[in-house]
């Protein structure tokens, strides 16, 4: 790699967030205020008390917010422009694997901008979520590991490795996969040696039972722990058809979201559907019918469902982001509305999966373990995020530096075009930037209309999407709660319900209500600007 040429994903991502302008989001998005709860708290008390609605971790997270709080004092604009930092480091650290796993130079760069410029992964680095921060330590370790199967004399590699993993499992508990894919890599590569396994997993095993032991004595169960870490994800596997159901959609929806979500890789393969079927004559026939069944399959899926989006909660028909506003048909939501273009994403989406699965196959006939075991590891998280209760898009951001890597690795093999890959790249990129835009702004001007004073109604009155109230009353409703009953028994929303509402904020001016007051906002997707209602009983 150039001196500079490692830098330079990570830099346009900056220098791309930057235009965005995250330092004057000083609210939370979507989950921010459950890991700004323990981090405020921490800073303050130096206790760590995590938030009861959180079920990840998020250890490394909160203590990488609470040293920015002590430097900066606490905001969300702060906690912010960590996360966005920690997302370019990951994107460093991407580009850093797709040099190990020999991928070609401009195939790894069109990997790392697809990944930085997509919309899941701008709606999550513009958060304070765990995501983009596991991701990083989870590409750190897939790193070490590479370099360990390509050279295994590079001991040290192995202790960053399991270092590495145990950060990823004290942010969220999918990093469990990672040993276990390397252990897989080690078996498939016929060269196993037990004396490896003791670095890879020495220090995830003791992150993991010091963690299980500070949790259970000391720190005592969390509602999401008791309720949806254990007792959700139970009973999803309690009913085989439930579950095999559940399974066969999450899996054909991943497949659709992250064909669209890596378009711009498998654009690159447009013109390549001869070489995938001749490339290799021992599987030729494997090859030539598989991309075939694979997209007859997602077409029929597409037929039954409609077009996407599938899955929960950030790519929506009202734009990127979680919508907790109602009066959604009246939001100004440009492209993202327009039934014709998501039909478009969909047919591409098809296309793009199958094309992502050719060039998985032919890489991992081609490449090497190190290959492997990054596509296995992806996989297996994606296993391991299937068997919960829930299943979100945002989930799909493990899976992505699997199928990314294996394209990166094709490209050398077949024909790759640049022209096509930078042209959805764009595309990609346009519609990611125009979708943040809109959900920042039209988040900004509900808690700017919602906090403004106003005599007879307090900030805390207004019904104003499940992020603004649960910053004002999660904790003190689920201290109330858990002072009536076990924590088994507390409903997922019943902390809501326990407010008394004098106003709502919605994008409709509801008949049924007083319009109170009112917050215009701009908004990339429509020429005229959104307005949001403060509404009251009349």
């Amino acid at each position: 790699m150039g001196r500079y040429e490692k830098y330079a994903v990570a830099g346009l991502f900056l220098a791309f967030a930057a235009t965005l302008a995250p330092w004057a989001a000083d609210f939370p998005l979507n989950d921010d205020w459950a890991y700004a709860l323990a981090v405020r708290s921490f800073s303050e008390t130096g206790r760590l008390v995590l938030s009861d609605w959180g079920s990840s971790t998020q250890i490394t997270h909160i203590l990488a917010g609470t040293l920015v709080t002590k430097v900066f004092g606490f905001s969300f604009a702060a906690l912010r422009l960590m996360n966005i930092c920690i997302a370019a480091a990951a994107l460093f650290m991407f580009v850093k694997l797709m040099d190990e796993l020999g991928a070609g130079r401009f195939e790894k760069m069109a990997a790392g901008l697809t990944l930085a410029f997509s919309p899941i992964y701008l709606v999550l680095a513009s958060s304070f979520m765990t995501d983009v921060h596991y991701l990083f330590w989870m590409l750190s370790a897939m790193y070490f590991f590479a370099r360990n199967l390509n050279d295994p004399e590079d001991r040290p590699a192995l202790v960053w490795a399991g270092a590495c993993t145990a950060a990823a499992y004290l942010t969220r508990q999918l990093a469990v996969a990672l040993p276990l894919a390397f252990t897989v890599a080690l078996l498939l590569r016929g060269r196993f040696r037990w004396r490896d396994l003791a670095p890879a997993w020495g220090l995830p095993l003791a992150a993991m039972a010091l963690h299980q032991l500070w949790f259970t004595f000391m720190h005592g169960p969390t509602w999401a722990s008791v309720n949806y870490v254990s007792g959700a994800t139970l009973s999803h596997l309690a009913s085989p058809v439930r579950l095999a159901a559940d399974s066969a959609f999450r899996l054909f929806s991943a497949a659709m979201e992250t064909g669209l979500l890596l378009l711009p890789l498998a654009a690159g393969f447009i013109f390549s559907a001869r070489h995938f079927f001749t490339k290799n004559d021992l599987h030729r026939r494997v090859t030539l019918t598989a991309p075939i069944i694979v997209l007859a399959a997602l077409a029929v899926f597409a037929l039954v469902k409609g077009p996407l989006p599938y899955l929960e909660n950030n790519l929506t028909r009202s734009g990127l982001g979680v919508l907790t506003l109602g009066g959604a048909a009246l939001k100004p939501s440009g492209f993202f509305a327009s039934g014709l273009f998501w039909n478009i994403c969909t047919a591409a989406a098809a296309v793009s999966a199958a094309l992502l699965m050719c060039a998985s196959g032919l890489s991992l006939r081609a490449g090497s373990p190190a290959l492997r075991f990054v596509f296995a590891a992806s996989l297996l998280q994606l296993a391991v995020s299937m068997i919960g209760a829930k299943f979100f898009d945002r989930y799909l951001l493990t899976l992505l530096p699997g199928f990314a890597a294996a394209a990166a690795f094709a490209g050398r093999g077949v024909r790759f075009s640049k022209a096509a890959a930078l042209l959805a790249l764009l595309l990609c990129a346009g519609a990611g930037w125009a979708g943040m835009k809109d959900y920042l702004a039209w988040n900004k001007a509900k808690w700017e209309l919602a906090t403004r004073p106003r005599q007879g109604i307090s900030p805390d009155e207004i019904a104003n999407g499940f992020d603004y109230q649960a910053w004002f009353s999660y904790e003190r409703n689920m201290a109330y709660l858990k002072s009536m009953k076990p924590l088994s028994m507390i409903g997922e929303w019943e902390w809501q319900g326990m407010n008394q509402y004098k106003a709502l904020v919605a994008f409709n001016p509801d008949p049924r209500f007083r319009i109170a007051d009112k917050q215009e906002y701009c908004t990339p997707l429509s020429a005229r600007k959104g307005v949001l209602y403060l509404l009251t009983n009349k």
